[in-house]
């Protein structure tokens, strides 16, 4: 961490903060959890035999965001030595200092450990019993002035929830508010996403771009249920692709079994090329016999992509029909498939002038719910009618 590394206002807030309890409370791309990872790199660097917990509700959310970003920034700033990362233990060891990556599923961690700082990464997902526990491991060995830190990130969602209603109550509390604006680094196009959900839905924008509790409505999907349980095989299996750059590039393996449609996650990556999107297809050992429906605006990346050898159609793209089909099936999906259950959590419709919900939906938070409209309604549900006529 030899070179100057930009920080953001968020992070010297944090940095500033001298409380035991430190809650990080933002909309969207406010730097929150980058400036926390950010932060506790630079106390790794500057602080020796300390013991840092990185943690997430579970397991296979906490793999794919923050114990990525932090691997990452280790990376980044030249930090990160391979014989140091355990990744069967998820820990990493540097400069006399210990940090676990864990899950709050996963109790046995933590007993009998003690720990100088704490990350909760996605806090509103944990329970207030959940936050007690952690609290007690708080108790890692400190120097004269030094204090123990237990830092919560998230997105203020639940109004009534044990964050908003008990801790940010508590004494020893420091809240920093962030939203996009305090991101120096955000382009320009997100950004100009962001502001346009005043006009889709005001409740939404108040959530995802300041960083404000207000209660949603319109949600699309109810029916898409969690479900740790997979059939071993499948009636048949297709694939639903929304293409994207500075958007997420989305994959869906769908399997379906007896009309219940099970979701994998497989792709979802920004800043892809369809050159690398085709490499990823082999590396996933994609059979080109499966069929893939890929959003049908892009027809030069599905013509490239069959090319490759892929049984790839162009989608039908009719969206309100489309939702309804795949709001009649029923859908399942896994912890796993983090930023498919995010998008199905915050999936709504929007509202018109007077405040109405409407039948389209809002255009944000929607690349893994495009993907599954494609492959469910194109092959499932966009069936020609068949009329007979008697004589």
């Amino acid at each position: 961490m030899e070179k100057e590394i930009k920080v953001t206002k968020i992070f010297k807030k944090n940095f500033e903060a001298k409380t035991t309890i430190v809650l990080n409370e933002g909309g969207a791309r406010s730097s929150k959890s980058y400036s926390i990872a950010q932060l506790l790199i630079f106390k790794i660097r500057n602080e020796k035999g300390k013991k840092f917990l990185i943690t997430r509700k579970t397991l296979p959310a906490l793999r794919v965001t923050s114990y990525k970003l932090f691997i990452d920034l280790l990376n980044e700033y030249k930090m990160y030595h391979l014989e140091l990362h355990n990744k069967t233990m998820r820990t990493y060891e540097i400069n006399d200092n210990f940090v676990l990556f864990t899950s709050i599923d996963d109790p046995t961690k933590l007993q009998s450990t003690e720990f100088n700082y704490i990350w909760m990464e996605e806090a509103e997902e944990f329970t207030f019993e959940d936050f007690l526990i952690l609290q007690t491991r708080l108790s890692g060995k400190t120097e004269k002035n030094e204090r123990n830190q237990i830092f919560l990130t998230y997105n203020p969602k639940q109004e009534q929830s044990w964050i908003n209603k008990k801790v940010r109550g508590f004494k020893d509390v420091t809240l920093i508010k962030s939203t996009y604006k305090d991101n120096p680094y955000i382009g320009k196009e997100y950004k100009k996403i962001l502001e346009g959900l005043k006009s889709q839905n005001e409740k939404y924008y108040k959530v995802f771009a300041l960083g404000e509790y207000s209660e949603i409505e319109g949600k699309i999907f109810l029916n898409i249920k969690k479900d740790e349980e997979y059939p071993n095989e499948f009636d048949e299996i297709i694939y639903g692709l929304d293409f994207g750059y500075n958007n997420p590039t989305c994959l869906l393996q769908i399997g379906i079994k007896d009309n219940v449609y099970f979701i994998d996650e497989k792709i979802y990556k920004t800043n892809i090329t369809n050159y690398e999107l085709i490499e990823e297809l082999k590396i996933l050992r994609i059979p080109g016999k499966r069929k893939i429906y890929a959003d049908s605006s892009e027809p030069n990346r599905i013509e490239e992509i069959r090319r490759a050898g892929y049984n790839i159609y162009p989608a039908e793209k009719n969206v309100t029909s489309g939702i309804d089909f795949v709001k009649r099936c029923d859908i399942r999906t896994k912890e796993k498939n983090v930023n498919f259950n995010k998008e199905a959590d915050n999936y709504i419709y929007a509202k018109d002038k007077n405040g109405n919900l409407t039948d389209e939906p809002i255009k944000h938070l929607n690349h893994a719910m495009d993907s599954l409209r494609y492959a469910i309604w194109t092959h499932s549900g966009n069936k020609k009618e068949i009329r007979i006529r008697w004589i």
